[in-house]
């Protein structure tokens, strides 16, 4: 009896651990690395990873500061890198990108397994049924044909991803990713963004709604990017 009890000890005690393992990453922003060690973030707060995390998309991040998708292979984080609780990577100079593999515009087609990029050489066709050339002309499964815009994203079934634009303050420029590419905006120009946002080479933001706030030094923002409306 005592066995018994011992073991349903055991056995509770390990669900409660997966538990609160579970909610742990469901309370965590992402993971940074300062100074060379991982951090769990929440909101502004910087806590030194503890645990394993596992994020949406079958990531886990292990407390050395590396990850990996699914069973691919293991990847490092480096100095100044943010992987977020969505699993998009966060790099210093204020780019962005998924860590899950996908399909990109950039000019052409590219294939991005594993963190390693390559371009497309002939037609793919995805699960759902959206065929892609190299180009970037495709043909939907509704029977449309058009061609993709720079930065649209599309997981490996065919679902589109939804798109992330930044506005970041590096050096006292201020540099924005949009769709897809990196552009700094000199201190007399105005850009617009794709979610509406305005932005001013001195770092004021003005957001659609009219809310306006500045840039500092180090700050990297996040807006939407493209709406593609397949």
């Amino acid at each position: 009896m005592n066995r018994i009890i011992g073991f349903l000890c055991l056995l509770l005690t390990l669900i409660w651990a997966a538990s609160l393992q579970a909610q742990v990453a469901d309370s965590v922003d992402g993971v940074a690395i300062k100074d060379g060690q991982p951090y769990a973030m929440q909101g502004d707060r910087l806590e030194p990873l503890t645990q394993n995390l596992e994020f949406p998309h079958d990531i886990e991040v292990t407390t050395n500061g590396s990850f990996k998708v699914a069973k691919g292979k293991e990847r490092n984080l480096l100095e100044g890198q943010v992987i977020q609780h969505d699993g998009w990577l966060l790099n210093p100079d204020g780019s962005i990108e998924p860590v899950f593999d996908h399909v990109t515009m950039q000019g052409k087609v590219f294939m991005v397994r594993d963190g390693e990029s390559q371009a497309l050489t002939n037609q793919m066709t995805f699960p759902n049924g959206l065929n892609v050339n190299p180009d970037g002309t495709c043909l939907y499964p509704d029977g449309s044909n058009t061609r993709l815009m720079d930065g649209q994203l599309f997981q490996l079934d065919g679902t589109p991803i939804v798109s992330k634009d930044t506005i970041s303050m590096k050096n006292g420029h201020v540099v924005v990713q949009k769709e897809g590419k990196m552009i700094s905006i000199l201190p007399w120009q105005t850009t617009g963004m794709n979610d509406g946002t305005t932005v001013r080479g001195d770092g004021l933001i003005q957001k659609k709604d009219g809310t306006q706030s500045h840039l500092v030094e180090g700050q990297t923002i996040l807006v939407d990017g493209a709406l593609v409306k397949h």
